[in-house]
């Protein structure tokens, strides 16, 4: 089988997955009640499994909060409705192959208030393994709502608690402020967002996933290409100790994937990105006004006023953790 006719069986799998997916929300009953210590939600029952989705378990991150550490979610009061994914995080447009479109991007709006966790179980009794999946596009692109990435199959063939994630990408993880003194106190703690997101959702996965009938003392990480990427660099995570207890590494690039960047590289990285938005160090309190798309676009290409010798072309591919000597050692 040539690549071509791969790809066309592996886009017939996924329509076929896309279409059982629709079949069982249209069937879909309401799901029992859960309490979270940020409120109550209620998901769905799809073929038997109990499937929770767009679960907050981060506060937004936009405004004051963006280039800021994750921070738990607002309390609401009522039951939250859970059975729909939430927003997929700002990210710039990925060319992909054509037999597989936006699959592994996912689609939907972007937000910065996207800090979500999705769940299916068979049941929110009992006592399972957990199964937690970070999603690929490097640290760039993606999204834990990809068709791709959807857990009945495995929660119902294999009796596990399976959860996905959404968290930052690109700059809006890994534009190492606190790496330029002259952007102030303000963001001396701006570093590693990425990797502090998924710290967050796996302790949201510690004191919840009990009550979605998980065990909080078997819980594997596991994730392909970028996702293999940030298994690893958890293994090595100080914040994401005790946190998980297996991983699996699935198909990752070591170069870019499980190699954080020198802290010269990530410093020249943020001052380019600065100097495509117009920004100087001292000011960067401006970012916290700027629409994302602004900063996604300049991601992507320098702006009408960047310098000469700015380099040109997209640098999305160099917001990657970074060995700061604080939440990464090596």
């Amino acid at each position: 089988m040539d690549r071509r006719e791969f790809l066309h069986t592996s886009t017939g799998f996924l329509a076929m997955a896309a279409m059982s997916a629709r079949l069982r929300a249209q069937a879909a009953a309401p799901g029992p009640i859960v309490d979270t210590h940020t409120g109550k939600i209620r998901g769905v029952i799809e073929d038997g499994v109990r499937t929770f989705r767009g679960i907050p378990y981060g506060a937004s991150t936009d405004g004051a909060a963006r280039f800021q550490a994750p921070k738990p979610p607002t309390p609401w009061t009522g039951v939250r409705d859970v059975s729909q994914f939430g927003p997929r995080f700002y990210q710039p447009f990925r060319p992909m192959i054509p037999e597989i479109g936006d699959a592994l991007t996912g689609t939907g709006p972007m937000s910065e208030d996207a800090l979500r966790v999705n769940v299916w179980t068979p049941s929110t009794t009992g006592k399972r393994p957990v199964m937690v999946w970070f999603h690929g596009g490097g640290q760039r692109t993606g999204s834990g709502n990809s068709p791709y990435y959807d857990g009945h199959a495995l929660a119902r063939r294999h009796d596990v608690v399976v959860v996905t994630t959404t968290h930052r990408l690109n700059a809006f993880a890994y534009l190492w402020l606190a790496g330029l003194p002259a952007t102030g106190e303000r963001f001396a703690d701006t570093t590693n967002l990425g990797l502090r997101d998924l710290v967050l959702a796996l302790e949201w996965v510690r004191d919840h996933i009990a009550r979605f009938g998980g065990d909080p003392n078997n819980v594997t990480i596991f994730g392909q290409s970028g996702g293999g990427g940030k298994t690893a660099m958890l293994t090595g995570f100080p914040a994401a100790k005790g946190l998980f207890h297996k991983a699996i590494i699935m198909a990752t690039l070591e170069d870019t994937a499980i190699t954080g960047l020198k802290p010269a590289q990530s410093a020249q990285n943020a001052e380019l990105l600065l100097r495509r938005l117009g920004v100087a160090p001292a000011d960067a309190a401006k970012l916290l006004t700027m629409p994302a798309e602004q900063i996604v676009e300049a991601l992507l290409k320098p702006g009408p006023a960047t310098g000469a010798g700015t380099p040109q072309g997209d640098i999305s591919l160099r917001f990657v953790p970074v060995v700061d000597g604080k939440t990464l050692l090596a």
